[in-house]
């Protein structure tokens, strides 16, 4: 039986998951916005607003990019904290700081919603091509009932345990990724100003036991500087690096690298580059260097 899936934000992630879902066969259903029309042309509906949503489906993956959009499309007026229905679930697939999960949770499970935690790792690329990652968490069973639709979205949808589980393993992952990023970047800004070929190091490292699926991935575009096109630009990976370290604080768990990788995508954002491709970093650690290459 196809089901009725709402999707709340029609980002890029977003707008991958209905063009996907919608492929499959699937209904969807998203907010009318100037920016979500396009829908109509591919098949799907509009409602009126995230309320109308929740009442309208019984399957809502919510992809909001930005905290703001999430206070609007779920606190605010005609919010979904305002639906009262008891056969909704609700997939929240952003990545959000743990507080904002949880408030997410404690607005939505009164109403009769199930709400589920379940991140997607990965870029819209990484969706069309089933190299995304879903880590669920939450009821178990409900995870299971929604397991067709991720599996739409990401090959690898996994359970992991209660609410919450799936966001916190999305910051070890993501900070293994943005880690290794800048490790990438320092590692090619040294190599570099000792007199070395970019393509020198490329080749050495790949062969070697230090190379790292980051390095071989980016090393080549930072060497060339070039940094579109960006199916994975940096303002993807730039909040969660702020979100990482906050849990980490949070926790008093010690991440002096994450830390570092914050502040230099902070630093990106400064210098008006967050649309780059996310190995844009380097540019950011060259502005350290105190003599030119």
């Amino acid at each position: 039986m196809k089901e009725k899936i709402g999707i709340l934000g029609l980002g890029r992630m977003g707008s991958t998951a209905a063009r996907l879902l919608l492929a499959n066969g699937q209904k969807v259903f998203a907010v009318d916005r100037p920016s979500t029309r396009w829908l109509l042309d591919a098949g799907g509906k509009l409602v009126d607003s995230p309320r109308a949503l929740g009442e309208t489906t019984n399957i809502l993956l919510v992809l909001l990019a930005r905290e703001e959009d999430v206070e609007q499309a779920i606190f605010g007026s005609q919010g979904l904290a305002e639906v009262g229905k008891k056969d909704l679930i609700v997939a929240d697939m952003g990545t959000f700081g743990v507080s904002l999960k949880e408030r997410i949770y404690d607005a939505l499970t009164p109403c009769g919603a199930t709400v589920l935690d379940t991140p997607i790792s990965g870029t819209p690329d990484a969706m069309k091509t089933k190299r995304a990652v879903i880590m669920a968490s939450g009821d178990e069973n409900a995870c299971e009932i929604i397991r067709p639709v991720l599996e739409v979205l990401a090959s690898k949808c996994q359970y992991v345990g209660p609410f919450g589980h799936g966001i916190k393993l999305k910051f070890v992952l993501n900070a293994m990724v943005t880690n290794h990023v800048l490790v990438t970047a320092e590692a090619l800004n040294i190599g570099i100003a000792s007199g070395l070929e970019p393509q020198q190091i490329i080749d050495a490292v790949t062969s070697s036991v230090a190379t790292s699926t980051q390095f071989e991935l980016r090393a080549p575009i930072m060497a060339e500087r070039k940094w579109q096109p960006a199916p994975a630009p940096a303002s993807l990976v730039e909040k969660d690096t702020r979100y990482i370290v906050e849990h980490a604080e949070a926790l008093g768990a010690a991440a002096p690298v994450s830390r570092l990788t914050r502040d230099y995508y902070a630093k990106v954002a400064e210098m008006g580059l967050l649309e780059e491709e996310l190995s844009i970093i380097y540019e950011a650690l060259q502005t350290d260097n105190t003599r030119k290459v």
